[in-house]
Parts: C-alpha cells; sequence; structure tokens
C-alpha cells in the first residue's frame, strides 16, 4: 500500500539506517491495527519527533498554527456567554490567556537544531527558555475554569519538564557532548509536540449536550481502544531500543499522541453539567496516562527500555479503567 510505503521510508529516514530484514512486514501488521484520527495541526505534518527545533523555541506559536481563526470566533463567543465563578476566571478570559501566550514569542527561530544538528541548539534554548517561562507564570497565576482544571495541570507538567530539558541543552552545548543534546532535544520537543495537539482544544472548547459529548466518548474511545500494536501495546515495542524496525520514539509518539487527541477532542466539545462528574473521572485517568508518557518520553531518551516498557504496563492498566469511565458515560 502506498501509505505503508510511506510511513515505513519516513521511519528508516529519521534513522538514518537501512531496513532490518522483515521490518516493512511488521510494520504493515502494526499499520493495519493502527486506528486513523484526523488531527488538527497543519504545523506538525510529519510525525512528532522529527519536527524542527523552531517549533520547540515557539511552544506557544503551535497555537496560531493550528486554529487560529477559528479560535477567535470561540473566545469571543465564549467572553459573552460566560459568567465568571465566585474565584475563577471564565471560560473566555482563560482562553484568551492561552492565545496571548501563543502571540508572543520571538519573531522568527532559524537556528538549526534537530536529532542531528545542534549548531543553533544553545541559541534556540537561550531565546525559548524565558518564554515558556511566562506561558508556565502566567497559567500559575491564573484561576483556572473548572473546564480546564485538568489539562492546566498537565500543560504546567509538559512546560516544567521542558525548561528543565532546555536548560540541560544548553549546558551541554557548551560541553560539547553532542549524544547529550540529542537526548535533550527528544524529551525538549515533546511540549511541542503536546502543545499542538491539546491547544486547539482549549481555545475552542463550547460545551455541548449530552447526546453529543456521549456520542463523542464513544467514538474517542473506540479509536484508543483499536490504537493496539501502532502504540506499543504488544510485545514487538518491548525490544524497540534496538531498532528492530520501529523505534520505541515511534511508538511513544503515536501512543502519546492517540491520548493527547482524545483528551482535545473531549475538552473542545465539553461534558455538559450532567455529566461533569463522570466526565472528571475521565479525565483524570487520561490525566494519569499522560503522567506516565512524561515519564516514558525520559526513559526513551535515556534508552532505557526497562523503564518504556513498565510505562506500557501501565499505559495498559490506565486504557482498561478508560474503557470502565466511557462505559459509565455511554452505558455500554
Amino acid at each position: 500500500m502506498h501509505d505503508e510505503g510511506l510511513m515505513f521510508n519516513r521511519i528508516h529516514d529519521a534513522l538514518d539506517a537501512p531496513p532490518p530484514a522483515g521490518a516493512y512486514e511488521r510494520l504493515r501488521t502494526v499499520l493495519i491495527k493502527k486506528p486513523v484520527r484526523p488531527r488538527w495541526s497543519p504545523a506538525l505534518p510529519t510525525r512528532w519527533s522529527r519536527m524542527g527545533f523552531r517549533f520547540v523555541a515557539g511552544l506557544a506559536l503551535v497555537a496560531l498554527g493550528v486554529a487560529i481563526a477559528s479560535a477567535i470566533v470561540a473566545i469571543h463567543s465564549a467572553s459573552i456567554n460566560t459568567v465568571p465563578a465566585t474565584h475563577r476566571m471564565s471560560v473566555g478570559a482563560y482562553q484568551k490567556m492561552i492565545v496571548s501566550d501563543a502571540l508572543n514569542p520571538p519573531a522568527v527561530w532559524t537556528d538549526p537544531c534537530d536529532e542531528d544538528v545542534h549548531t543553533g541548539c544553545e541559541a534556540d534554548a537561550a531565546r525559548s527558555i524565558p518564554l515558556v517561562q511566562k506561558w508556565l507564570d502566567d497559567l500559575t497565576h491564573a484561576s483556572t475554569p473548572a473546564r480546564f482544571a485538568v489539562l492546566d495541570a498537565e500543560l504546567r507538567q509538559h512546560l516544567t519538564q521542558n525548561i528543565a530539558a532546555l536548560n540541560s541543552l544548553i549546558v551541554d552545548s557548551r560541553a560539547h557532548d553532542d549524544a547529550a543534546m540529542t537526548k535533550d532535544y527528544i524529551v525538549a520537543v515533546y511540549a511541542a509536540e503536546w502543545t499542538g495537539t491539546v491547544v486547539p482544544g482549549i481555545v475552542n472548547s463550547q460545551q455541548v449536550d449530552a447526546a453529543n459529548y456521549v456520542a463523542l466518548v464513544r467514538s474517542e474511545t473506540s479509536i484508543l481502544d483499536a490504537c493496539g500494536a501502532a502504540c506499543g501495546f504488544t510485545s514487538p515495542s518491548a525490544d524497540c531500543m534496538q531498532g528492530h524496525g520501529i523505534t520505541c520514539l515511534y511508538y511513544h509518539d503515536t501512543v502519546a499522541e492517540s491520548f493527547a487527541g482524545y483528551q482535545s477532542d473531549i475538552t473542545k466539545r465539553a461534558a455538559p453539567d450532567s455529566l461533569a462528574t463522570k466526565d472528571a473521572r475521565l479525565q483524570g485517568d487520561l490525566s494519569r496516562a499522560d503522567s506516565v508518557l512524561l515519564t516514558m518520553r525520559l526513559a526513551v531518551a535515556a534508552s532505557d527500555q526497562v523503564g518504556f516498557n513498565a510505562g506500557i504496563q501501565q499505559l495498559r492498566g490506565i486504557l482498561a479503567q478508560l474503557d470502565q469511565d466511557a462505559a459509565a458515560i455511554t452505558g455500554g
């Protein structure tokens, strides 16, 4: 199939290595089982880990690149129709804050820095840290609306991990440690990838009725359950650090996008008040998965197969719990 061949070539372009024997067949088995989830972001046209470092440096640009026109419409509507809670920022005000941070990066990030090229990493990281810190500070000082409480906490964790990785990138650049810089990059880029998926869900969030929300949860759960081999939930991922055709980084990218996509979509089409308690339980388990994935990203960067496998095992348990959460919502 054309799509299989395209993905096969993409993986081995990333590895800069000839395909091992049998790799294509293993990849084909994975892709047959992989669900198709349409994603919003034109800013991330390739798999997550191959994006340029300028997206890490400009985390806030991700939101601009995905849906700025629709975000403006959604925020305008929310600003008019949302009444603030007693001590909480209104939904519209919170969305405006997210977009404001997304629209205040330095003008451009053009220095070369990715998994293989490190000449511009130090300069890019130095420009990035104040920007990401401002975003984190704004979130810390905000009185987050209940609708975004779970994602807000996750966003802070991603930005915190990103800042730590950027600081390490500067240190390792000055030490001329290319191997360490590659690991730093793998960690640092994750926040840009993740925000590129979830930020549109925040800025375009509108509450829907019960029927729409139930249908969405049913669809999202079905997609996540079908992720299977493509997400590393079967034995081939147990030795992915050895590079047997599909890398652990690819598995992480795939499963992370699947969980983040679920959470973004149920944020964009937010639960009605009548299902708020059940939605909170669902989002709580998605947040547990996100915490595991943050730890797994460190394992990927450190080539820690044991840590990666432990994360996959945890995610399997969370997936089973998510199925129960969804059943409570959908009645099935």
